[in-house]
């Protein structure tokens, strides 16, 4: 390297050659999200709603059928987002927490129900978004790396599929209110599912139109992505609901739901149930005389 400068004749306009090696920098590390570097996140967040089983109404084997659906919502979960986003421990973590604010959410439904639709809603959506928070709190405590930090993002996403859920069950049983049906309900859960958030992301939406950013193509992937994600997490709960006497006395007192909003069809083994019992007792009673 030479420097040069012109001084007008008061002296040489080079100065002397000085040799020097140059090589370029590494490159900066990919901006993403790293995996916390201590161990905290990593207790088992499945124990976050054990204590419920100590409530006097979930001191029965019936309460432990819970125990079946969340592990297949969590795993499922916890499957298809470390398949889409290549093992992102933040969104599996994430879809573990969800599972636990909905197994609370059915451990808890006897002490949220109200003869007010509006009640019953806000008391479930407090239910579900404050357990899917507290199981995420050792991921929000513990130490990252890495340039991005993605957890307050995700938190976010907890709170708002809280929300989603408890409008698509509120939803759901408001259509079913007369007469219930379990594929008629499955069906108007998944479209209400999607339209709630269709609501809620309209904002995300309407700030990409304002900076001329949005990509209608990537906007409907994400919504049937989303959609599809909280329907695989949220159906093994309903379908518990639906086959299981205990979760099925639980969900229908809070939709408010009847016994007799039953179809036909589900009603029928009940019925023939009681009229048996009703015709057998005379039988034994003549038989002991």
């Amino acid at each position: 390297m030479v420097s040069y400068a012109d001084l007008g004749g008061l002296g040489a306009r080079e100065g002397t050659p000085v040799i020097y090696t140059w090589a370029p920098s590494p490159p900066e590390p990919p901006m993403v999200y790293v995996a916390a570097t201590n161990n905290i996140e990593d207790l088992p967040w499945l124990l976050v709603f054990l204590p419920l089983f100590l409530l006097r109404r979930n001191r029965c084997c019936a309460a432990w059928w819970v125990w079946l659906p969340a592990l297949i919502s969590a795993g499922a979960g916890i499957t298809i987002t470390a398949l889409a986003t290549g093992n992102e421990r933040g969104l599996t973590q994430a879809a573990g927490a969800f599972a636990v604010g909905l197994s609370a959410l059915w451990l808890l439904m006897p002490s949220l129900e109200s003869r007010s639709r509006i009640v019953a809603f806000i008391k479930a959506l407090l239910t579900l978004a404050g357990f899917s928070l507290l199981a995420f709190v050792p991921t929000l405590a513990a130490a990252i790396g890495g340039w991005l930090d993605f957890r307050p993002y995700l938190t976010a996403m907890l709170a708002l599929g809280s929300l989603v859920v408890t409008l698509a069950l509120t939803f759901g049983g408001l259509c079913a209110r007369r007469r219930f049906g379990r594929i008629h309900y499955l069906l108007r859960l998944a479209v209400w599912t999607v339209l709630a958030w269709m609501v809620v992301l309209t904002a995300f939406v309407f700030i990409g139109y304002v900076k001329d950013q949005t990509e209608w193509g990537e906007f409907v992937v994400a919504l049937l992505g989303i959609s599809g994600l909280t329907l695989v997490a949220l159906l093994p709960f309903v379908l518990l609901s639906f086959f299981q006497p205990f979760y099925r006395a639980r969900f229908f007192a809070w939709l408010n739901l009847s016994q007799a909003s039953l179809t036909v069809g589900e009603a029928v083994p009940s019925v023939i149930a009681g009229a048996y019992r009703t015709e057998a007792r005379p039988t034994t009673e003549v038989a002991k005389k």
